[in-house]
């Protein structure tokens, strides 16, 4: 009897699972198919999302690839600058408030390099300006108030240079 009873009880529950689960699916058309075109929709739009998303993530990547490229460059230029035979234009900084006077100016010929004007002079002058390969330094000069020379290197060399009122 007991047997009988977990039979009828199992069946029972077996078919109440069943009609929940009949209940909970999607809706069925007269013809007794699921009607899957909500479901079609929505997967539509996903997709787009995902194409749109895609696209987004292709244009940052080229963006990125892009700035990676200018970095690289830039880096290269920096370490040939630095390495031992790259260009070398001095340091960009204050200077070293070193005075010139006259005949230390007169001894600098251009197409020296930074190395041996510096040696003349007695230090660094202050760079007024710093482009890719070339700089400009002021040395403030012996002699009247506003006594100066500006010098320019390019590539390492001495390209030009002007004095006012050293002595």
């Amino acid at each position: 009897m007991k047997r009988l009873t977990k039979t009828m009880l199992g069946g029972t529950g077996l078919v109440s699972a069943l009609f929940v689960l009949s209940a909970c699916t999607s809706e069925v058309s007269p013809s007794g198919t699921a009607d899957v075109s909500g479901l079609q929709e929505k997967i539509t739009g996903l997709e787009k999302k995902l194409a749109d998303q895609s696209e987004k993530n292709s244009e940052q990547n080229k963006k990125i690839e892009d700035l990676e490229k200018k970095l690289e460059e830039l880096s290269s230029t920096v370490i040939a600058v630095n390495e031992p035979g790259g260009e070398n234009n001095g340091s960009a900084g204050k200077g070293d408030g070193v005075l010139i006077t006259f005949a230390q100016y007169e001894k600098l010929e251009v197409g020296m390099a930074v190395e041996e004007v510096i040696d003349i002079l007695g230090g660094e002058g202050e760079a007024l300006s710093e482009a890719e390969n070339m700089v400009v330094y002021n040395y403030k000069g012996t002699g009247g108030s506003g006594a100066n020379a500006v010098i320019a290197f390019q590539g390492g060399k001495l390209l030009t240079k002007a004095q006012s009122g050293l002595e």
